[in-house]
């Protein structure tokens, strides 16, 4: 069955990029996935294990997957994890911590004691519910994280977001790593390497030809922010990289 990516219900759109589930056969072999960054957090669950958050991550992470794995899991869209977490981002970075760490033993006691666990539909209903739940007491979201968003995605320089927003550099960066986990640098390079993926999954163009479209300065410049990002060459990471990968 593989990894796979699902809609989430309508009522959690706003918030979750996708619900998603990864599993390994009992007769399969073991595998390791390696994760990369995308400015997400994530809602984790094993079946056999128990649930946790991935925060966002500054590099690759390599998740061991053993025979007969069942995780469901789902990723807040990028700036809107605080909001239901109640956790800054940055706190999170770099990090796996249990979710009884965030949202208390009940939850985890939810999950752990519904009939749930190896049912990967059951799973990810359950997961959405206890998000939905925790949609009332949601702060706000901040104005600030589509701007930073659209000003990562883009090339403009960093005084035009501080401007526009009215506010200091320095409270700039706080701001956008609690929101993002990291400050507006690394989010426009974790952006860019996610570009970068998915116009390599549509078209079949040469690595110059990739770093260009990308936001790349050069071929040199996307070799080294790959290096960095993912521990591996453009081509090895593009060559690897299955369809659909988390």
């Amino acid at each position: 069955m593989g990894y796979r990516e699902l809609e989430p219900r309508p009522s959690l759109r706003e918030h979750l990029a996708c619900v998603w589930y990864q599993t390994v056969g009992d007769g399969e072999p073991a595998r390791v996935q390696r994760v990369l960054p995308d400015a997400c957090i994530d809602l984790v669950w094993e079946a056999r294990g128990g649930p946790s958050i991935a925060g966002p991550d500054t590099g690759p992470v390599l998740a061991s997957l053993a025979p007969g794995t069942m995780i469901a899991g789902a990723r807040f869209r990028p700036g809107r994890g605080p909001d239901v977490l109640g956790v800054a981002a940055h706190e999170l970075r770099d990090h796996q911590p249990e979710l009884a760490a965030v949202w208390g033993d009940a939850a985890v006691r939810r999950l752990r004691e519904s009939d749930a666990a190896g049912s990967l539909p059951a799973m990810l209903d359950l997961l959405q519910r206890e998000v939905e739940a925790r949609l009332a007491p949601a702060r706000p979201a901040d104005r600030l994280a589509p701007a930073a968003l659209a000003w990562a995605r883009g090339r403009r320089e960093l005084p035009r977001l501080v401007a526009d927003l009215g506010i200091g550099e320095r409270q700039l960066r706080r701001r956008v790593e609690e929101r993002f986990g990291y400050g507006p640098a690394v989010l426009r390079r974790v952006l860019r390497l996610q570009r970068l993926l998915a116009l390599a999954a549509r078209h079949p163009w040469s690595l110059s030809e990739l770093a260009l479209a990308a936001g790349y300065a050069d071929q040199a410049h996307m070799t080294r922010e790959c290096q960095r990002l993912a521990g591996l060459s453009p081509g090895r990471l593009l060559g690897e990289r299955p369809p659909n990968a988390p």
